[in-house]
């Protein structure tokens, strides 16, 4: 008896093995692990924030009392050697400051007409704390008598020429008038 058997003349094909998936897979978790790492480098080193140390200024309006001069020439304004301190986002003291001076401000001020709009200036400020805060070393109290801690100040406004802080003055005096 014979036996017959049929041949195949084309190749049965394999089962393909799981390779190319975990290929693909390693690939694309390595990717992923990179650009979390480079993302995690840039958000704690934040190379696009600028900072080189500048010169800061705040400013504040002083009663009339404080201007010196003699009759209507020559007038200036001091901050009578009052010392604050600007501090960092986590307190820490940057920069001290003294009373610079500043400028009287003329009739459009209304009822500060006559004040003193004074500045101090702080040296070598490093440039992009999230906050700044202003001390000073008279301590200032609320009409509840608890006292006022450091005022937080942005960059923006520490940055201010003052001719921009005359402005925003008269800007903030006219939206609340």
């Amino acid at each position: 008896m014979s036996v017959e058997r049929s041949i195949p003349f084309s190749k049965v094909p394999e089962p393909e093995v799981a390779r190319r998936p975990k290929r693909f897979m390693v690939i694309g978790l390595t990717a992923l692990v990179a650009v979390g790492g480079v993302g995690a480098i840039l958000a704690v080193r934040e190379p696009w924030v600028d900072r080189t140390p500048f010169t800061a200024r705040s400013y504040s309006v002083l009663g009339a009392a404080l201007v010196r001069g003699r009759g209507q020439r020559n007038l200036s304004c001091e901050k009578c050697g009052v010392t604050e301190k600007l501090l960092g986002e986590d307190k820490q003291v940057l920069a001290t400051g003294h009373g610079q001076g500043g400028e009287i401000l003329s009739s459009e001020y209304g009822d500060a007409a006559g004040d003193c709009l004074a500045y101090t200036a702080f040296t070598g400020v490093p440039a992009g704390e999230d906050a700044y805060f202003l001390s000073s070393d008279d301590r200032l109290y609320r009409a509840d008598g608890k006292g006022v801690g450091p005022t937080e100040e942005s960059e923006i406004d520490l940055r201010q020429s003052l001719s921009e802080a005359k402005e925003g003055w008269l800007d903030f005096r006219a939206s609340t008038g």
